[in-house]
């Protein structure tokens, strides 16, 4: 078996001063053990930075996302064809794309955490027709969960959204046309803040 924490190199230490640019790397692939471990070792080989990362598995598909500060020398082109080399034998496909921060002069918007819970019979365009709310209202999905058929609901769907809401937006307004598009669609809806969902769910 090989050892691949014996190959990790910190071949490009990090010095504090310096400013390094940040890229965001997408794996995506047949899901199977070791996969995270072989991404990180490479990244860390070439004296990569992981600082955010989150996964997840859909029908046996692991989908990775990798935040990464890249060492002086190293450029993002150079790191994509680094992946792609140690990567794609193994089966995994990689892209890799700059990390855009907040643009000049954009303007910080204050929301409150919201989560949204749908449970209702599969049907082509529900998440469609829901984010679609939510859009015309300027609230962003930061995590999205489908659940079909669990032992509770074996012949339904579950959808948690968990939103950033606007505080400019008026929240009644806004759950008011959550429930009527529900209506239509045959579903149940709830609309709880996040902190409260939390702490129910804890109980």
């Amino acid at each position: 078996m090989v050892d691949f924490f014996s190959q990790v190199k910190y071949l490009c230490p990090f010095r504090e001063g310096i400013v390094m640019s940040k890229v965001v790397v997408s794996v995506l692939g047949k899901d199977r053990p070791g996969i995270v471990c072989k991404v990180s070792s490479v990244m860390a080989r070439y004296g990569c930075n992981i600082e955010d990362i989150s996964q997840t598995v859909l029908q046996g598909e692991f989908g990775g996302m990798f935040v990464v500060s890249l060492p002086q020398g190293l450029s993002q082109g150079e790191l994509s064809s680094i992946l792609e080399k140690d990567l794609r034998p193994e089966g995994l496909q990689v892209m890799c794309k700059p990390l855009e921060g907040e643009g000049p002069g954009e303007k910080q918007i204050n929301v409150e955490p919201f989560v949204v819970v749908s449970i209702g019979r599969d049907r082509v365009g529900l998440i469609a027709a829901i984010s679609c709310i939510m859009y015309s209202y300027g609230v962003n999905i930061t995590n999205l969960k489908f659940i079909n058929r669990t032992s509770a609901f074996p012949d339904k769907t579950i959808t948690i959204y968990e939103v950033d809401v606007p505080e400019e937006v008026r929240l009644a307004e806004f759950v008011e046309s959550l429930r009527k598009k529900a209506q239509e669609l045959e579903l149940d809806i709830t609309v709880q803040h996040k902190r409260i969902f939390e702490e129910t769910c804890r109980i």
